[in-house]
């Protein structure tokens, strides 16, 4: 009886910080894409990615790794 209670709590918990974590990266998407500063990084860095990758005349795909939204 008391391993089921504990088992019922954790799952609560389990979903909670599920519920949270969702919470975090719908706010972090939003910060990321309503600042501008951010924009002009994540623009720069690609255009970095990008010019190394020409250099090394490897596809920028083989050389970084982008977060795909």
């Amino acid at each position: 009886m008391n391993k089921d209670k504990e088992l019922k709590e954790l799952k609560n918990k389990i979903a909670v910080l599920e519920q949270k974590i969702r919470g975090l990266e719908r706010d972090l998407d939003y910060i990321v894409e309503n600042s501008p500063d951010l924009g002009m990084i994540k623009y720069c860095i690609e255009e970095l990615q990008e010019e190394v990758a020409k250099s090394a005349k490897q596809p920028v795909g083989m050389l970084f790794t982008r977060i795909k939204r």
